[in-house]
């Protein structure tokens, strides 16, 4: 990957970031890459979370997929947060949870 992507891809992230916190989430981040998640996210209920963070144009079905591998892994339940183009919303997917789109600000 090159710097650009790195940069942009970190970027993406430390907005996530802001994003949980916003929402009560305890967050640690992981400075991950492919083969680790983003960051680990405990909610307000007590729940640890294996958070992927995508900041691309494409919100796929391989994403997920890299979510998932990475939570069962760790032995946790899994979140991808994706950017949404143009936008200062993001998808947010939760393990056994409907998908939904919280924005930049914490308006729901």
């Amino acid at each position: 990957m090159s710097a650009a992507g790195r940069r942009k891809g970190r970027a993406g992230e430390t907005q996530a970031k802001h994003l949980l916190q916003a929402r009560d989430y305890v967050v640690d981040d992981l400075s991950g890459g492919i083969t680790s998640a983003d960051l680990i996210a405990t909610d307000a209920a007590g729940v640890t979370w294996c958070v992927e963070v995508k900041a691309q144009v494409v919100v796929s079905v391989a994403h997920r997929d890299q979510a998932m591998r990475q939570a069962k892994a760790r032995r946790l339940r899994w979140m991808l947060i994706s950017k949404i183009a143009g936008t200062s919303s993001w998808l947010v997917q939760r393990q056994g949870e409907r998908p939904v789109v919280w924005h930049e600000g914490g308006e729901e």
